[in-house]
């Protein structure tokens, strides 16, 4: 029994796989929230993970959360396809159980919304954690055409207009695109007149992990096969935008080669600092210490007590 949804602004879809190490910090932070009136669907997308079944299964859970279970893997885009379309909210949001969100997310996102209504949804900067760490800060400029034809720069991680939702046919559940659904989805919306935002406050906080999607979803095998499904997809865009395109890619292989050379050239300069540091260390310090040695190891037995009287009666000498 999904949860009543009419009086709700907003409707959170938290798609659940062997993630329950995470879950109980990501529904804190929207426990959080200074905007209260939203709604939580947790789905479990049939876990294989034995602590998460039980996490799940012990887990207290507040009145406007709903656990749900699903006894076959539907994967990302089937979870959202199938809970999002049961949402009767002004707003859908895909939020992760391995994110967290500071408390004002909710609230400046809603607020952005209502007052932009050409924006098919808003995102805000990231603030990376996990394997990576640091600010992302999205450019809403390019979350545009054509400059979405050539890359993606905008998140699955944000509050999404419904009706948008519905408009597009919700998400691509193809194997193909799988870590790369967003990305196909913003095409989708562009591709219908919408446009995308961004707040520029880190707002989100995005665990980066090692198996995630996006990270399986850049491997070269996998992102020649999604990109050219996503061109066939959408390939009247493309064609619409071919010269940009063309020139947006040659730019980007021009930027990676001469990133390339510089990469080199600085690696080139530190082996000449290493060589003529190794040279310093081998042909003159080392020498050196080693010509000293004997001094120092004679200096262990010295007995200063002994050396001062011989100086003080030196001195007394010369009186």
């Amino acid at each position: 029994m999904l949860p009543t949804t009419r009086s709700a602004t907003v409707g959170i879809i938290m798609p659940c796989y062997n993630m329950g190490e995470y879950i109980e910090e990501a529904l804190s932070s929207l426990n959080r929230q200074t905007f209260k009136d939203f709604t939580v669907i947790v789905a479990d997308d049939a876990s294989t993970d034995i602590h998460t079944r039980e996490k799940l299964k012990s887990i207290s859970l507040p009145d406007n959360v709903t656990l749900v279970l699903e006894k076959k893997n539907l994967g990302l885009s089937g979870i959202r396809n199938k809970y999002m379309e049961q949402l009767e909210t002004k707003y859908v949001f895909s939020f992760d159980p391995d994110d967290i969100l500071e408390p004002n997310f909710l609230k400046e996102c809603v607020q952005y919304m209502e007052s932009h209504p050409d924006k098919a949804a808003v995102a805000t900067w990231l603030n990376r954690f996990g394997t990576e760490s640091g600010i992302s800060k999205l450019n809403e400029d390019l979350a545009t055409l054509p400059a979405m034809l050539i890359t993606n720069n905008y998140l699955g991680s944000c509050v999404l207009r419904k009706e948008v939702f519905t408009q597009v046919g919700g998400y691509d559940t193809s194997d193909v695109v799988y870590g790369a659904e967003d990305y196909d989805f913003w095409l989708s919306a562009l591709e219908r007149g919408w446009s995308l935002g961004v707040i520029p406050k880190p707002l989100f906080r995005y665990r980066r992990l090692l198996n995630s999607s996006s990270s399986q979803s850049a491997k070269p095998e996998k992102a020649v096969k999604w990109r050219r499904y996503i061109v066939d997809k959408h390939s009247a865009l493309y064609q619409e935008h071919l010269a940009d395109v063309v020139v947006g890619f040659e730019k980007r292989a021009s930027d990676a080669h001469v990133g390339y050379l510089y990469t080199a050239e600085q690696l080139r300069l530190i082996s000449k600092d290493y060589e003529t540091l190794h040279t310093y260390i081998e042909g003159d310090l080392l020498p050196e210490l080693r010509k000293y040695r004997a001094v120092v190891h004679k200096l262990r037995f010295i007995n200063p007590k002994k050396y001062m009287r011989k100086i003080q009666r030196m001195l007394n000498v010369r009186r």
